[in-house]
């Protein structure tokens, strides 16, 4: 039997899934399950990379063991691809030591032999969240292009790999289609990216960066393989690479490797310039897809708007939502997602279309015909419309064989909606008064409809096939039974509706859980209050009482828009301490994006004029705090915060901050930062905005 591999990308457990994941992991099983019907034997592995810093990071903030948070989370992860109907044959953890670790330390051992591995000491930008080091260029006003946080100056002895040496072998098998990148536009990016020249990378950390995690790099107890060189071996370590040699020489080399835009680098330049060091075959295909958004918005914990797969499936089912991920969301772009759109389709697609011509048909059958499929001498009209179909099937067919997964989707439901028009063309519930030879030919000829329909959603709806196959009574058909008529005769199932229409009031209940907002009161633990140092401050171009400030905070610059250019001029700001309201999800404010609050004092009364008399204060004064460090944080004396992820204006409206006295206060407390107590000079009462 021929065979077919297929991966997902090996994802960070550092936080819970989110949407974005299920997206990878019903494209993933899309082409998985289509091969399988196809009769190949396909090999499907996922699962959990668990050896980088961030799991390290996200433990320590947790105050667990980095084993506990992986074992928590990687459960969750291979829940949630479960719960999605992702049919892997294998959920592969990097930290296994037994099935993982052998292959990965074998394939280091490899590029060694091929002289591709040296140690040298270095120093570089290095963002956590990518896990990888950036050059200044490739920054975005000194920010991660991906993370948009600062990266950290990091100087270290690291084991060192030759890319530089695989930049001809790299573009000529990517520009001829050996390696083949979906769509041309990312396999534009990395010819672009390959030939502005290829520089050799880091491919281990020092066992104390690495806070003892991860790989041990082979015969170097000091040295812990770099993450990326770790999770990319999942490839093959997923099917036996380092301890079940026959299993993966039977499925290498992977047939598609399925992975968002973001890491595309380590997968289409990093990984088979690694794997020709080790002499062993290159994947055939990377298939990119984008991102989701989410009402508009990029989906992200910064700003709070992550949809928690496990809420969504429980409220509407796992079919409803792999159909609006697949038949709404571009297969290679980035594409929007809201329950409205969930609601919509489900409501005008599932259930008017796929759902209404296999219940009306089933239940004609049994209502007209004692539940047994009819037949009948077909007429040149139901032979064209046959025709016609089966054209649209060998369509269906060539588009999953393209991997353009959006519009085989599309195409199989258009399949579905002329079988419905032929329903309502030939009036069934008419003739079979009239003329029940005619009526039984024409239901006929639907009940196959429907049977095909059953295998052609099976790729994207698995759970709704299995139910119109139990409808129909049928086994599981493959592929090549498409077209096959059923037999007059054969006995039908009990009908039922295939989906449940959503009502606008089931979106409007629990609106937001599945966003991961909570419905609790926000209290000033909640905010994540910190000292940051102003580096600039400039008028905002479209709005005379704006400022555009760049702030320095512990985890990098940060662009914040304030109103404070009625106040201050910007050389009275820049180089000041303040304090940054950080997890306000970010806003537009006319048109620039501001990552954040700066705090400030409305006094009662007016405050006396500004010394010099250039710009009369007014009400507003900064809380300034001098004496702080940047990046300490701010709480009431009596105790510690523990902020949300998130919060939105509103909510940060309702917590009470004020001034008493010249004190900056909540709930009669004081607050600080360290050792500094927050004061106004100019505004004695007041509220803080």
């Amino acid at each position: 039997m021929d065979k077919f591999y297929i991966t997902t990308a090996i994802p960070y457990v550092n936080a819970a899934p989110h949407l974005g994941h299920v997206l990878e992991f019903v494209q993933t099983d899309v082409l998985a399950r289509y091969q399988r019907l196809r009769g190949r034997d396909v090999a499907l592995i996922t699962g959990a990379d668990e050896n980088s810093l961030k799991n390290v990071h996200a433990a320590e903030k947790k105050g667990i063991t980095v084993t506990e948070l992986c074992e928590k989370n990687s459960a969750v992860f291979k829940q949630v691809a479960e719960k999605v109907g992702l049919s892997f044959t294998n959920f592969r953890r990097t930290s296994d030591k037994k099935m993982h670790w052998p292959g990965v330390q074998n394939i280091w051992a490899l590029c060694d032999k091929s002289g591709d591995i040296y140690k040298k000491k270095y120093r570089g930008l290095y963002c956590v969240g990518c896990e990888a080091f950036y050059e200044e260029d490739e920054l975005t006003e000194g920010l991660c292009p991906e993370h948009r946080v600062a990266p950290e100056a990091i100087e270290e002895e690291n084991y060192f790999f030759k890319l530089s040496k695989y930049q001809d072998t790299l573009e000529k098998m990517i520009e001829s289609g050996e390696l083949q990148i979906l769509p041309e536009t990312r396999k534009n990016e990395v010819l672009s990216f390959i030939k502005g020249g290829l520089k050799d990378f880091s491919i281990s950390r020092s066992v104390t960066r690495a806070k003892g995690w991860g790989v041990p790099v082979p015969n170097d107890p000091k040295q812990i393989l770099y993450v990326w060189f770790d999770a990319l071996g999942t490839y093959i370590t997923g099917i036996g690479y380092g301890t079940d040699q026959k299993t993966f020489e039977r499925y290498w080399p992977a047939d598609v490797h399925v992975i968002g835009k973001g890491i595309l680098r380590f997968h289409a330049v990093y990984w088979p310039a690694m794997l020709l060091s080790a002499g062993l075959k290159l994947p055939k295909t990377v298939f990119v897809h984008g991102y989701i958004t989410v009402e508009g918005q990029k989906m992200s914990k910064s700003l709070g708007n992550i949809v928690d797969p496990v809420v969504l499936t429980d409220k509407y089912g796992v079919d409803p939502i792999r159909y609006c991920l697949l038949g709404e969301v571009p297969t290679f772009e980035d594409g929007d997602f809201s329950e409205k759109v969930l609601m919509d389709t489900n409501n005008n697609e599932l259930l008017a279309n796929l759902g209404n011509l296999v219940n009306r048909t089933l239940v004609f059958i049994k209502n007209n015909f004692d539940a047994t499929i009819p037949g009948g001498d077909l007429n040149d009209e139901d032979k064209r419309f046959l025709e016609s179909q089966a054209k649209l099937a060998g369509e269906i067919t060539s588009e999953l064989d393209k991997m353009r997964i959006k519009d085989a989707l599309h195409k199989v439901m258009a399949y579905s909606k002329n079988a419905n028009r032929y329903f309502q063309d030939n009036k069934p519930w008419v003739s079979v008064k009239s003329d029940k030879a005619r009526a039984s030919a024409v239901i006929g000829v639907l009940a196959t409809q429907v049977k095909d329909l059953s295998i052609m959603i099976e790729p994207f709806l698995p759970q709704t096939s299995v139910e119109i196959g139990k409808q129909l009574s049928i086994e599981a058909g493959k592929w090549s039974d498409i077209g096959k008529p059923l037999p007059a005769g054969h006995a039908i199932g009990e009908p039922k509706p295939l989906f449940r229409k959503i009502e606008p009031k089931d979106v409007e209940a629990d609106k937001g859980k599945a966003m991961g907002k909570k419905g609790a009161a926000v209290s000033f633990a909640d905010l994540d209050l910190e000292v940051g140092q102003i580096i600039s401050a400039e008028k905002h171009p479209d709005a005379e009482k704006l400022f555009i400030e760049k702030v320095m905070l512990s985890d990098g610059e940060r662009q914040i828009v304030s109103g404070l250019a009625g106040h201050y001029f910007p050389e009275e700001l820049v180089g000041k301490k303040v304090v940054i309201l950080k997890n306000l999800a970010p806003a537009k404010l006319r048109g620039v994006e501001s990552q954040g609050m700066l705090l400030a004092a409305e006094g009662h009364e007016k405050a006396p004029p500004k010394e010099g008399g250039a710009m009369e204060q007014g009400a507003v004064e900064v809380i300034f705090c001098e004496k702080s460090k940047v990046g300490e944080k701010v709480s009431r004396k009596d105790g510690k915060n523990a902020p949300k992820p998130v919060i939105t204006f509103d909510e940060f409206k309702k917590v009470k901050i004020d001034v008493k006295d010249f004190a900056v206060m909540n709930e009669g407390k004081q607050l600080a930062s360290g050792s500094e107590e927050l004061r106004m000079k100019n505004v004695k009462e007041g509220n803080v905005s």
